[in-house]
């Protein structure tokens, strides 16, 4: 075969692979241009749909720590309501059960607002404190009644300060 042959041959391939080479290159670059802008066009809807998420959550979260501390405002007025003496005339006593009456009717309204774990606290709470009621008509509040409470208004404020993210971490146990 003649030399000329060979480089004819060379030549035919080597163009024909720097042809292929360039259509792929061309091709590759056409895909991904095709692709960013599909990605870049998902990226902003999905951005879009997450400010919308995080406006809406960001209210529903502020209504829940609203809902806690006025909860807990009504909580104290029970504490208050149930210290020893505050209960020795009939006028105070109602006055604890229209207290007790308030928080546990705040508490069903806004109940939608509370995890599990601080709803079983919260009822303990009001639970307790019926019990004192309960148990002072004769005007004095039994101390284990009010020990009683106190632990689950301390239970229920643990609870709110986990939800609220104000610094609490779970206890160790040893």
């Amino acid at each position: 075969m003649p030399e000329g042959f060979w480089q004819i041959v060379i030549a035919a391939v080597v163009s024909n692979a720097v042809a292929l080479a360039a259509l792929g290159f061309l091709f590759k670059s056409l895909i991904g241009h095709f692709l960013d802008k599909d990605i870049n066009s998902y990226k902003s809807k999905l951005d879009a749909e997450n400010l919308k998420l995080q406006i809406a959550y960001g209210g529903i979260f502020e209504k829940q720590a609203n809902a806690i501390l006025e909860l807990y405002s009504k909580l104290l007025s029970l504490e208050f309501g149930a210290s020893s003496g505050n209960l020795g005339t009939p006028e105070q006593w109602n006055a604890y059960q229209n207290s007790i009456q308030s928080a546990a009717s705040f508490y069903h309204e806004q109940r939608v607002m509370f995890p599990q774990t601080l709803d079983a606290k919260v009822l303990e709470t009001i639970q307790r404190a019926h019990e004192i009621l309960a148990h002072s008509t004769d005007g004095r509040t039994p101390e284990e009644f009010a020990k009683k409470f106190r632990e689950a208004k301390k239970a229920t404020l643990l609870e709110m300060r986990k939800l609220l993210s104000v610094g609490v971490h779970e206890p160790k146990n040893s």
